[in-house]
């Protein structure tokens, strides 16, 4: 029978959920304001980088994050074993990033774009030390990342406003991502240290390398492939329309809508343990995953109402009349929230089953929805286009999640979550821990 702490989960949602505030409204406040101080052009071709960065990224993640905080919910024991190989894969990996998206880029365009390509890429270096993180995920103690991340949104944000006020060229902003992966990377290894753990305990392990590899290859997969779909939109734009302005139009429409996106992550992030610490007792693993559907769909819901009926007002008052194309954007990709929270919490699901076969599956047939849909659509209804992409792709695999593994089951938990009664729950719960 599987036994849930009292108090752990609750407050790791909390500090997740406080991180993930902190992080939208960094976003929508400070982003906003480099935005518009870029302009639509310059902020494109920094939109443009980190798409080719975040593509490639899965050669230095490589599907490792839920995966290894199983094994280390699962096997305690290994512990320096196999954050040690986790980073050493991660760390090599990240090499074979930068080397690609430089390459990408010194291939198609010119020595400006790829400059800053380089400068970005930067970042996925020092994210190899992440591996912390999920340390502190399977022993549910949220607080040290979520200090982490505020202490650097705080200072990241003086930055950028400095860099604003002193009309810093674009070759700062750029290297700005670099800046905060460093930062992070330093506060958690002195949270690491200061909870007790050592990095130099760590140990690579061939046998453990590939143990992980062979587990995450149907993650790494599914990864590349939503990477794929999720971020060619703005290459494809720009290789469509030549106009690192559409870029940015369409960027600065889309980011305001994939904010939202941090909230289901955070979610997860804090109560997977509690799913897979439950997978004994099938029935009270199934009643918190209903809960979390609900909480899911229904923040979905309200997210995607808001914004429709707020698009234009909104999305003027932030960036105004120079992005002249994004409310519009903003208004057609928002409704792309309810298959994400949905999606996020089902891959967790397929994750603690072990069956990441249909995660896969899920992703090959998003991508190639909305692969296809955005080389017929960008070119006839331009940037508006790969948003109506992305709806096209979403809610087909909605609909596959529903019904492709165990579908009665998938079926009678969908409708269950659609009773907002789950959620009175779950702050039942929280009151009486």
């Amino acid at each position: 029978m599987g036994v849930e702490p009292k108090n752990n989960y609750v407050n790791n949602t909390l500090w997740g959920l406080l991180e993930k505030s902190s992080r939208i409204i960094s976003g929508i406040l400070v982003g906003v304001l480099v935005v518009r101080f870029l302009g639509k052009e310059q902020y494109g071709v920094i939109a443009y980088g980190l798409r080719i960065v975040a593509i490639l990224t899965i050669f230095s993640a490589l599907g490792l994050d839920s995966l290894v905080v199983r094994e280390l919910i699962t096997r305690k024991g290994n512990k320096d074993t196999i954050l040690g190989t986790a980073f050493w894969l991660r760390f090599c990996g990240s090499f074979v990033v930068m080397a690609g998206s430089v390459l990408y880029a010194s291939i198609r365009d010119d020595a400006h774009t790829t400059w800053i390509v380089f400068l970005l890429s930067i970042s996925i270096v020092f994210q190899s030390l992440s591996v912390i993180d999920f340390y502190f995920q399977s022993a549910v103690k949220g607080r040290y990342t979520a200090i982490n991340q505020v202490i650097t949104l705080f200072i990241s944000a003086l930055i950028k406003l400095y860099l604003i006020y002193v009309k810093a060229p674009l070759e700062w902003f750029a290297s700005m991502a670099a800046f905060e992966a460093a930062m992070i990377a330093l506060n958690q290894w002195i949270f690491y240290k200061k909870d007790g753990q050592f990095i130099r305990q760590w140990r690579f392990s061939s046998i453990e390398a590939k143990h992980l590899l062979i587990l995450s290859l149907p993650v790494i997969c599914s990864s590349f492939l939503q990477m794929l779909y999720q971020k060619a939109d703005g290459i494809l734009i720009e290789r469509f329309l030549h106009n690192f302005g559409l870029v940015g139009n369409y960027d600065a429409g889309v980011r305001i809508s994939e904010a939202a996106y941090v909230i289901p992550v955070a979610l997860c992030a804090a109560v997977f343990p509690g799913i897979i610490n439950n997978r004994h007792n099938k029935p009270l693993q199934l009643k918190r995953l209903t809960q979390l559907y609900s909480i899911m769909i229904w923040s979905a819901v309200t997210i995607v109402i808001g914004g429709t009926l707020f698009g234009d007002w909104a999305i003027n008052l932030l960036y105004g009349s120079k992005f002249e194309l994004a409310p519009q954007v903003f208004k057609i990709f928002i409704w792309v929230n309810i298959p994400v929270f949905w999606g996020t919490a089902w891959g967790m699901w397929m994750l603690a089953e072990n069956k990441q076969k249909y995660v896969v599956w899920m992703q090959i047939l998003n991508g190639i929805i909305i692969l296809v849909s955005e080389f017929i659509l960008i070119p006839l209804k331009g940037i508006n286009g790969a948003a109506y992409a992305m709806i096209l792709g979403s809610y087909t695999a909605f609909i596959f999640m529903v019904f492709a593994y165990k579908p009665k089951q998938g079926l009678q938990i969908f409708i269950s979550a659609l009773n907002p009664k789950n959620i009175i729950e779950v702050f039942k719960y929280s009151k009486n821990k």
